[in-house]
């Protein structure tokens, strides 16, 4: 982790960018990490907050897309043979292909936000040949708010941005309500324009 904040801090945005590409490629590196000490870097004035969220949520997609290739045109052999260098395993793989499955591409909006799923929802996507531009744009709608949310708590801890990384189930909470408000949202939202018809 000190290595990681480290490049962090000598590289800056460059450092944010590959570290959550990498996060969002199913290497594992925590983003409460990468986007709490990004936070924290705001606290400090050496980031600004819109150009760290910018940075964050371009990364996640990019990384993503990565994940979605890698699932495209790897598949499960990939997954079998390399999944666990990087602590990706059968059961991590299934409950989000199940996820997606169920869902089909509002799994990648919802898989975004909960915490030990969100990196791994892309190659499923992947393997299942979803469509990319849907993809994508679930990717982004799921990515926005998790980026806000963490760098803005760790602008707001401050000195204790690492709080961020302990109360990483109350973050699921959060991410959960978020996913409830949104949906109850644009389901009244849907039916009202059925009712108009």
């Amino acid at each position: 982790m000190d290595y990681l904040l480290n490049f962090m801090e000598t590289y800056g945005y460059l450092a944010m960018f590959v570290t959550m590409v990498l996060e969002n490629a199913n290497i594992p590196i925590p983003s409460e990490i990468i986007l709490g000490f990004a936070g924290y870097l705001v606290f400090q004035g050496v980031f600004d907050l819109n150009t760290a969220i910018i940075v964050g949520v371009i990364a996640g997609i990019v990384g993503s897309i990565l994940s979605y290739w890698l699932g495209e045109y790897g598949g499960r052999p990939v997954l079998m043979k390399y999944g666990k260098y990087i602590l990706f395993n059968e059961d991590k793989f299934g409950a989000a292909e199940k996820l997606f499955n169920r869902y089909g591409g509002a799994a990648v909006f919802i898989g975004r936000l909960l915490p030990g799923v969100r990196t791994f929802i892309s190659f499923p996507a992947g393997v299942a040949r979803y469509p990319m531009t849907p993809f994508i744009i679930w990717t982004t709608l799921g990515t926005i708010p998790w980026t806000i949310l963490l760098v803005w708590l760790g602008m707001k801890l401050g000195e204790h941005w690492k709080d961020v990384i302990e109360y990483n189930h109350e973050l699921l909470l959060v991410m959960i309500a978020v996913f409830v408000v949104l949906a109850v949202f644009y389901g009244v939202k849907l039916w009202k324009k059925r009712k108009q018809k």
